[in-house]
């Protein structure tokens, strides 16, 4: 089954990879809208992905990042990752994903910013001990098979006292094992919360765009599958986040002194 899940989230990533070809669709997650509604200043260019990217800086606002050395797991098609190096300014940041043609992409679509895209497992980081300030991830570690494999990996290449900037949703069955494999790998868990009521307003506002994006980049016949894998409104990963059978979280981590 682990085996299984690995495959099918690689090559159905793969897939949309293709399917969405040149197109700006740089943001794969659900979003972050609080009541407030925004809560970073944005350039023009960008208020069109802003609960996306507000979901980004509601989770790289864990630490300063500044001058400091940043790797994003699992980054997708590298738009959160061109806005924390534009908006956070890290000393440098390394990008991977298992999806060889998002990081194809990537270097295309964001090359001038020297973001470092590589192509990597996020359950087994090919990086020294010890090597990074911080590390991001964000709705993503719901499609790794071992998932606690991929905490320990996190903990090794952070250095002592890295920050571990992390946000994801589980079903409520499901969930305490998140925070038991992070704590067995060995971090600190300094601030835990709840945002599914902040994530829930975000794709009720964006659900008429993911609709159309879904339709855009889809054949008929995927249709109702991308619409619940983009949780519009309506759709069984929607009601899921309306029910609260599924909480999304957001974690704020260190690695021991």
């Amino acid at each position: 089954m682990p085996a299984f899940k690995q495959f099918f989230w690689k090559h159905w990533y793969q897939y949309l990879t293709r399917r969405i070809g040149s197109a700006p669709v740089t943001f794969l997650n659900y979003g972050f809208l609080p009541p407030e509604g925004e809560t970073v200043k944005l350039e023009p260019q960008d208020e069109i992905n802003r609960a996306a990217i507000q979901l980004y800086h509601h989770v790289a606002s864990g630490d300063d990042l500044a001058d400091k050395n940043v790797l994003e797991v699992s980054c997708g098609h590298g738009g959160g990752a061109s806005f924390v190096k534009r908006y956070h300014k890290p000393k440098t940041y390394t990008a991977i994903d298992q999806n060889q043609n998002a990081i194809a992409y990537n270097r295309k679509a964001h090359g001038a910013l020297g973001i470092d895209f590589r192509t990597g497992d996020a359950q087994a980081l090919d990086f020294p001990e010890n090597h990074f300030d911080a590390v991001i991830n964000v709705e993503a570690s719901h499609c790794y098979p071992r998932q606690e494999a991929f905490f320990r990996s996190v903990h090794r290449v952070l250095r002592r006292g890295g920050k571990f900037l992390y946000a994801d949703f589980r079903t409520v069955a499901d969930e305490p094992k998140v925070e038991r494999d992070i704590r067995a790998a060995g971090f600190n868990v300094h601030s835990k919360t709840d945002i599914t009521a902040h994530v829930l307003r975000a794709l009720t506002r964006n659900s008429e765009r993911y609709r159309a994006l879904a339709h855009q980049f889809a054949p008929r016949i995927l249709h109702p599958f991308v619409e619940m894998f983009a949780a519009v409104e309506g759709s069984s990963i929607y009601n899921m986040f309306v029910n609260r059978d599924y909480i999304y979280f957001s974690y704020q981590l260190s690695k021991s002194d």
